[in-house]
């Protein structure tokens, strides 16, 4: 009785801020209900999680408020940040962030500076495995941290205020360049309190709280028997990956239910930035809800587009792209998005492990048709190399690949496939002995159409490649709260994402997401040391892991140390006396996960190979380091390119609808190509009642000006 009295105050407490604010609409008029097509499924909001699918992160830019924005021209402005400030005194180089006041969508909880420092500890904590963490490693102590040699309480990020933040940084700092890694949605700050209580806190409504100016309210999923196979029986996929009670891997394989999500709601989140005494509830966002509805057939989707029934199209389907209506109303830019392939170096395929061999994977890229396969796409360009045309040369300006050429053809060669399959290592080599699959996931019907050319195109050298199409399915991990086991029924799992983030795979296709439109921030994480993850073993000690891929290239991790540490070196010592490094305390490079002498002589004289390579010339001044990352990055992408543990397919597009004839207001950021927060829809209250108990919609309630009865 006292936890429902106790919830039924709490209620009227939050009820109370909202009706306050409700200056700006009058009677029961919330503001208005949109339907849009933003994009098909999705099922993981985990901002530092969901970088394999452009369409996620298009989505996730209206639910999460990061400390910097990118304007759509490339100036770098506050958004969270109110202010920030950089300075140096006796304890080293800071930066002290003050945040604008703003809540947290459960109204329960202000955003504070501490709310950021769990965020970033999250990205850095090796045993979560964020490619994204090295965004973060110019501040003090985060690669030790990451590498497990310091915890989470090292990391040189406080709370001084409740609304500024303090980080201290290893040394000087390229400024613009950390403030540019705070302007991705992967480095917002996250709710301690509701990530701890749920590890499927990210796939839940009732679990998602946000700090942007959207809200996830509803997501609907099929019901138990709704998807059938070819037999008329219920479609079931196989995972060899559910958990019991008490966290361990089940040890049989079992198949389970496909589930699908049906439709989703994004709801205003009330308490983005607003004085809830004093501001109308809709001053900082206008609509009340974005409507999206994923089971409509192409067909009909395009006819409630232009029936004015839907007014925002975010990701065109593939039948639609080749039609008349879409070609001349579409709206394409570039996104920060390429698509790959990565080839699992582990993987062993017939007693070998294939894609260990350089001049399979080569074979492989060069004998892809990307101007055919882009064509497919229609709203893609064949890459040329990793990095597309939106990334800077340095900062924010200038264009990386511009600068960098083309380093892969767009057309097919099938003669040099071949030549480099003459020079595979394996004894008696014959690609007809190597089968192999190419997994995709199923809720993409773009990708598995490009999957299947790609598929097609390996066939030509001789390997027999299957297209696996990898299903979501009913969550089927159990949990433990006190003496209940249960296995929570109102999320997914999506087996894809799991594939990719566990290596089960062994050609795989995604969209590789550029963490922030730098070289860097897309290069990093194929160098050991830079992936984000790191191995404990039995004696507690922490091995860092290279990319997903197996990829594991002394060059390429020599290069990316030397980009690392160019603001560093200059004040380095050739030769440091051994002693310092017996105690973390008294040594200097400790915090640069330098933890041994020798390890620290290693990295050194690698580094300074590097830098005698290219003709860097180490400096402390500042001004010249951006230059000097862009040429050993541009020398970084050649090599991987060489090396080719990933293969990029083709530069994605971003392609949109607007109904600009009902929906003015929609702005956009140097990442995401629609946000709605100011959106208005003409004409909005005569829809209230046609959308109000959606998924349901009744179009005989256009125009009522109060609820039908029953």
């Amino acid at each position: 009785m006292l936890k429902r009295i106790s919830a039924f105050i709490l209620c009227l407490t939050l009820l109370t801020g909202v009706l306050a604010g409700c200056k700006g609409l009058s009677g029961d008029d919330k503001g208005a209900y949109i339907p849009m097509y933003l994009t098909d499924e999705i099922y993981d909001f985990d901002p530092a999680n969901a970088y394999y699918n452009t369409d996620a992160i298009n989505v996730l830019n209206l639910m999460y408020e990061t400390l910097f924005t990118l304007t759509p021209n490339g100036k770098i402005k506050g958004a969270l940040a109110k202010s920030y400030k950089v300075f140096t005194d006796d304890d080293g180089v800071h930066m002290e962030i003050t945040l604008r006041p703003t809540y947290w969508s459960n109204g329960t909880y202000a955003l504070t500076a501490n709310d950021c420092i769990f965020s970033w500890r999250r990205l850095l904590d090796s045993n979560n495995g964020f490619a994204a963490a090295s965004l973060l490693f110019d501040i003090k102590n985060a690669r030790a941290y990451n590498q497990g040699l310091m915890t989470k309480d090292d990391l040189m990020v406080e709370a001084v205020e409740q609304q500024v933040v303090r980080i201290t940084f290893e040394d000087n700092v390229d400024v613009n360049e950390f403030l540019l890694n705070l302007t991705n949605v992967a480095t917002a700050p996250l709710l301690e309190a509701t990530i701890k209580k749920n590890d499927d806190w990210a796939k839940k409504a009732s679990t998602l709280v946000t700090n942007g100016p959207f809200k996830m309210s509803k997501i609907t999923y099929t019901g138990k028997d709704e998807l059938k196979d070819e037999k008329g029986k219920a479609l079931q996929a196989e995972d060899d990956y559910a958990l019991d009670e008490d966290g361990n891997l089940l040890d049989t394989v079992k198949k389970y239910n496909v589930k699908k999500i049906k439709s989703f709601v994004l709801e205003r989140n009330a308490y983005y930035y607003r004085d809830r005494d004093k501001d109308k509830l809709d001053k900082y966002v206008s609509p009340y809800r974005i409507l999206v509805d994923c089971t409509m057939t192409d067909e009909v989707l395009l006819e409630e587009y232009k029936n004015n029934h839907l007014f925002y199209i975010g990701s065109i389907p593939l039948s639609l792209r080749g039609d008349e209506y879409v070609a001349k109303h579409v709206k394409v830019t570039d996104a920060l998005s390429t698509f790959v392939s990565y080839l699992n170096e582990n993987a062993v395929i017939n007693g070998e492990k294939l894609f260990a061999d350089v001049h399979v994977r080569r074979a492989l890229s060069l004998v892809l048709d990307r101007e055919a396969i882009a064509n497919a796409a229609v709203y893609a360009d064949a890459a040329t190399a990793l990095i597309g045309n939106p990334v800077f040369e340095k900062g924010t300006s200038g264009s990386f690949r511009k600068t960098g050429g083309d380093l892969l053809a767009a057309t097919s060669d099938l003669a040099a496939a071949k030549a480099e399959l003459a020079q595979v290592g394996i004894a008696g080599f014959n690609a007809a002995n190597f089968p192999f699959t190419l997994k995709v996931a199923a809720y993409d019907e773009v990708h598995i159409a490009m999957a299947k050319l790609i598929a097609e195109a390996w066939k030509q050298l001789g390997f027999p490649v299957t297209v696996e199409t990898v299903e979501t399915i009913q969550n089927n991990d159990r949990r433990k709260e006190g003496d209940q086991v249960t296995t929570p029924d109102d999320v997914c799992d999506d087996l894809f994402v799991e594939a990719i983030q566990r290596g089960k795979f062994e050609a795989i296709v995604l969209d590789y997401n550029a963490y922030a439109p730098s070289a860097y921030a897309m290069l990093s994480s194929f160098a050991r040391g830079f992936s984000g993850s790191a191995t404990m073993n039995e004696n507690s000690d922490y091995t860092q892991n290279t990319h997903l891929t197996g990829y594991d290239s002394t060059a390429y991790n020599n290069l990316m140390e030397a980009i690392y540490f160019i603001p560093y070196y200059a004040k380095m010592e050739a030769e440091p006396a051994p002693a310092v490094f017996d105690n973390p305390d008294t040594n200097p490079y400790y915090s640069f996960g330098l933890g041994s002498y020798d390890e620290y002589i290693a990295t050194y004289k690698a580094v300074t190979e590097v830098y005698a390579t290219y003709g860097i010339t180490p400096t402390d001044k500042s001004d010249k380091w951006a230059t000097q990352k862009a040429t050993l990055l541009h020398e970084a992408e050649k090599l991987l390119m060489e090396d080719m543990p990933v293969i990029p397919v083709v530069f994605n597009k971003n392609a949109t609808l607007t109904n600009t004839k009902y929906l003015s207001g929609v702005q956009k950021n140097y990442y995401v190509p629609a946000l709605f927060a100011k959106v208005s829809l003409k004409n909005y209250a005569k829809y209230t009642y046609v959308f109000y108990k959606f998924p349901n919609v009744n179009w005989d309630n256009f125009g009522l000006k109060e609820e039908p009865k029953k």
